[in-house]
């Protein structure tokens, strides 16, 4: 069976986006922020609900 991981940790996370840690708890911390999943302590970031905040925040729509 194989099927793609729809949820990151924080260390994946940093290196997806390709920012350190302390920007990235920066980010992930801010209350208006809606694809942290959190489970107990541990932190988990909803890769599509990324993805798609990166898009409608993107500068500059490029069409490849």
């Amino acid at each position: 069976m194989d099927y793609e991981k729809n949820l990151m940790t924080f260390n994946e996370f940093c290196e997806y986006i390709g920012i350190g840690k302390t920007k990235a708890r920066e980010v992930i911390s801010s209350p208006c922020c809606k694809f942290v999943v959190r489970i107990g302590r541990r932190v988990f970031i909803h890769k599509e609900l990324l993805d798609e905040e990166l898009k409608k925040n993107a500068k500059f729509q490029l069409i490849m």
